[in-house]
């Protein structure tokens, strides 16, 4: 008897996991989350950032929710950036191993992608510090990088635009100790360079680069910033120029470093092979002429594969770590058998694939949009078309919905018409709603008794989805969801165990129409709608999690509405040491979790241009003449508030 107890409990515990795995592939998740993702016992989701524990992801947002942190918010995990800094270091490593190549790699994060202290702190951390350094775009990303330790034999490389200023800085930064590569985009950068240089006797000077604009370009999304019509790089006429305008100067030693990028997201690898070999025929020809040339800067541009399916689509990648560095290797060693050149030093400016993963954005849902309410019952001054769509409703079934269906439609339509001539009631233009859309619930239903459901009806209802209202603010939290139609990984972060029973259409806070998700990372073929399970009154909350959002998406993400900066959640080992300044923690198992308290109302106010102190002061008028139920305490209040959506709590 009691084998048996064991042997049933053990048939319930693989059902179970069945289920989950089941839940998992619905999503995606076991494709594009199959390095970090899991479902516990508990139908939670888990996390599982490398060297600790796995951890609950739903179990955290309680934590938080208990202590008082609202969603929005993002968490971070710092080991994520950490392992791929690695992971593609070790990958160049194996490459060259494997082709003889012998002149290393040096693997440089791009400041622009994510400027957060707790993501550059991960990139600074990870390995070696010889096979890793940073690039800057800006004066600010300059200053950040000069303040930084130094790296010996680690280039710190500018990129974009440069004013005078900007080559002080980087004069200012070598002679604080660091390898700073100037990488010049036009002929007039070199006569700045050569004016500033001039301007007193520097105890140090930068080292500089071309960006050499190729012919290849890459594919995707941002195929369009490579090429000859790109808006960065120099022509090979221009770099000619730049190599005579040296040498006149005696300067052409100066010159150590080509360049090339040839697009974000590159969803191809021949196109990469084709820049590659594009990109080392151009330095070998230029290291023929100036023998100080000793780096080969690829650029960026390795795509990240959000939607789990390997493959050239737009919102994935059809290579990895390991393709990229071996191809870029065997290119390259191709042309040095050929040339008999030293091999060069190469570097890479890959951010996207480097921090994409370590960030989720979680926010909860609140209720549905357009959701079904009671329908009036019958009474005799109602219209006929109401009757008609009444009895529509209780006669629909699986021999007739073809029919049925067309007719609902039609029935509903032409009430509509009617109302708008002023010949139908209000009440019953509420009813005609109202009993079509319980018709459209009743169809979805049936159609799981076909095995071959119309596709006409199929589209139609696939048209029509719910509408999830979420805490949060597309604008904010993802930008490239609504500026370039990016598309990322999302999913429920409990109830992994029970079937879903709505397909939802996800809507944001903002007054915006535009501030709706309706495209859904997977594997198969992106989703227009999420499966999700039905929020009631009264359900304990219900946390999604946006995945793979720490890329850019924090640099652009934007202020509308006055939403801002969500709170910040870093998850770190015990042993790590803090990394966010003026940060809450406490302890979870074996983790230390710090929070960063986002934005104020009053934070937000005082960003586009309102004095505090003038605010309380305005508040503080329009009480003095005028009563209120809640006080004058309680508006001071607000503005060190949340911007976003707040929980009614007990006692409120």
């Amino acid at each position: 008897m009691e084998s048996e107890d064991v042997e049933a409990r053990c048939r319930d515990i693989d059902a179970h996991r069945r289920i989950l795995g089941a839940s998992l592939k619905r999503y995606g998740a076991d494709r594009w989350g199959k390095d970090f993702l899991r479902a516990n016992d508990d139908g939670h989701l888990e996390f599982l950032a490398p060297g600790r524990d796995p951890v609950d992801l739903e179990r955290l947002a309680q934590q938080l929710d208990r202590r008082g942190i609202q969603t929005p918010f993002v968490i971070r995990f710092p080991e994520m950036v950490e392992q791929q800094m690695e992971s593609l270091h070790g990958a160049f490593e194996t490459a060259a191993a494997e082709n003889g190549f012998k002149g290393g790699h040096i693997g440089l994060f791009p400041l622009k992608v994510n400027q957060r202290r707790s993501v550059v702190d991960a990139v600074l951390s990870a390995g070696d510090p010889r096979h890793h350094g940073l690039e800057a775009g800006s004066k600010p990303e300059l200053l950040l990088a000069m303040a930084q330790a130094v790296r010996p034999n680690v280039p710190l490389v500018c990129n974009g635009f440069k004013d005078r200023e900007f080559m002080r800085m980087a004069f200012h930064a070598a002679e604080l100790g660091h390898e700073v590569v100037i990488v010049l985009e036009s002929v007039r950068e070199v006569r700045r360079f050569l004016e500033v240089r001039a301007e007193m006797p520097w105890l140090a000077c930068p080292r500089l680069g071309m960006r050499a604009k190729l012919y290849s370009r890459g594919s995707g999304k941002w195929q369009s910033s490579g090429g000859e019509t790109a808006k960065f790089g120099l022509s090979t006429n221009e770099m000619l120029e730049v190599e005579r305008t040296l040498a006149s100067h005696d300067l052409r030693d100066l010159l150590v470093l080509i360049h090339f990028h040839i697009g974000s997201q590159i969803t191809q690898i021949r196109r990469i092979k084709d820049a590659v070999r594009e990109g080392v025929q151009l330095w070998a020809s230029l290291r023929a002429r100036v023998s100080s040339l000793r780096y080969l800067d690829l650029g960026g541009g390795v795509g990240v594969d959000y939607d789990g399916s390997r493959t050239s689509y737009p919102s994935s990648a059809n290579y990895s770590l390991e393709e990229y560095a071996s191809q870029v290797v065997y290119e390259l060693m191709q042309l040095a058998k050929e040339t008999e050149l030293p091999h060069p030093t190469l570097l890479t400016e890959s951010g996207r694939v480097l921090v994409a993963n370590h960030a989720v954005v979680v926010a909860d849902m609140r209720e549905v949009q357009g959701e079904l309410l009671p329908i009036p019952d019958p009474c005799s001054e109602e219209h006929r078309l109401i009757t008609q769509l009444r009895e529509t409703a209780s006669h629909i079934s699986v021999k007739n919905l073809e029919e049925y269906f067309h007719d609902a439609i039609d029935f509903r339509d032409e009430a509509l018409q009617l109302f708008s001539r002023g010949y139908l009631s209000l009440e019953d233009r509420a009813s005609a709603e109202a009993l079509f859309g319980q018709i459209r619930e009743r169809c979805k239903s049936l159609l799981r008794q076909f095995r071959h459901p119309p596709e006409e009806i199929v589209e139609y209802l696939a048209r029509a989805q719910s509408k999830y209202l979420v805490n949060f603010s597309i604008f904010q939290s993802l930008p490239d969801t609504w500026s370039v139609d990016q598309v990322f990984p999302v999913a429920p972060l409990s109830r992994h165990g029970d079937r879903p029973n709505v397909n939802a259409r996800l809507v944001d806070i903002t007054c915006d129409s535009d501030g709706c998700v309706s495209t859904f990372a997977h594997p198969d073929e992106n989703l227009p709608c999420l499966p999700l399970i039905r929020r009631e009154r009264g359900d304990a909350k219900y946390y999604l999690g946006f995945f793979m959002v720490g890329a850019y998406q924090d640099s652009l993400g934007n202020r509308h509405n006055l939403f801002g900066r969500c709170h910040e959640v870093v998850v770190r080992k015990r042993s790590s040491d803090p990394v966010v300044t003026g940060s809450e923690m406490f302890e979870l198992e074996d983790v230390v979790v710090e929070v960063k308290r986002g934005v104020t109302n009053l934070d937000m106010l005082e960003s586009m241009d309102w004095d505090g102190e003038g605010m309380t002061s305005l508040i503080r008028e329009r009480h003095l003449d005028h009563e209120t139920t809640l006080g004058e305490n309680w508006a001071l209040g607000l503005l060190q508030g949340y911007p976003y959506l707040s929980y009614r709590r007990a006692g409120q």
